[in-house]
């Protein structure tokens, strides 16, 4: 058995988050896990997905063990080049260093995790079902709303707001009172259930990165 241990920005480290919080950091790492894990389909791969807190914490706990660890991080930005640019620090003593021959093992959600649901966006269909929310625009197709038809995910700035918009312009719920309101994206609240309602045999085919991990194994 081969054990992957998948390092992914996101989450929090902050003692001061609440409870509600670190239960939807361990969801999001859960979900993580199960994705990777269905992903890849090896019976002969354990995967093990630790969430890092920000880009710089996460790699800092990659760097700390490249042989046996791989990363996952925001691009923030459609040239993924740029990023490691970000670990430059005015202070040298304080720059990350990624050794050379373990650049590769570094992946990336373009421009973040988001883009992942806007390329899928019948995910959110299958989230919204199970979640009980209630569908507005009937009969019109997520895929068609102008944030994301004919565009090219990975250009788009921001996934994590486009998908906020998309939520609330298509799903309601029902308040104790009975009455409805619009559905507010949460990045720890609701990634997680959004993370497990992906089909990523699908998504692998048309993710230049999940690919170039996928083959890896």
């Amino acid at each position: 058995m081969v054990n992957l241990n998948i390092i992914v920005e996101g989450g929090t480290f902050d003692p001061n988050a609440g409870e509600d919080t670190f239960n939807n950091v361990e969801a999001l790492r859960e979900s993580l896990n199960k994705f990777f894990s269905r992903l890849l389909k090896r019976d002969d791969i354990s995967v093990r997905v630790d969430v890092g807190a920000g880009y710089r914490n996460a790699t800092k706990m990659f760097v700390k063990n490249t042989k046996e660890h791989y990363l996952y991080v925001d691009s923030d930005d459609a040239d993924t080049s740029k990023w490691f640019s970000k670990l430059d620090n005015p202070d040298p003593s304080r720059d990350i260093i990624i050794p050379a021959d373990a650049k590769d093992k570094v992946f990336f959600m373009i421009q973040e995790m988001e883009a992942w649901f806007l390329k899928q966006p019948d995910c959110l269909d299958r989230w919204g079902v199970g979640q009980g929310y209630i569908r507005q625009k009937q009969g019109t197709e997520i895929a068609s709303d102008n944030q994301i038809a004919g565009k090219d995910i990975e250009s788009l700035s921001e996934p994590s707001r486009i998908v906020g918009v998309i939520i609330q312009r298509y799903f309601e719920r029902t308040m104790p009172d009975g009455k409805k309101k619009k559905v507010k994206y949460g990045k720890l609240k609701s990634a997680p259930s959004i993370l497990d309602n992906l089909d990523e045999q699908a998504l692998v085919a048309i993710d230049n990165e999940l690919c170039r991990f996928k083959v890896m194994f």
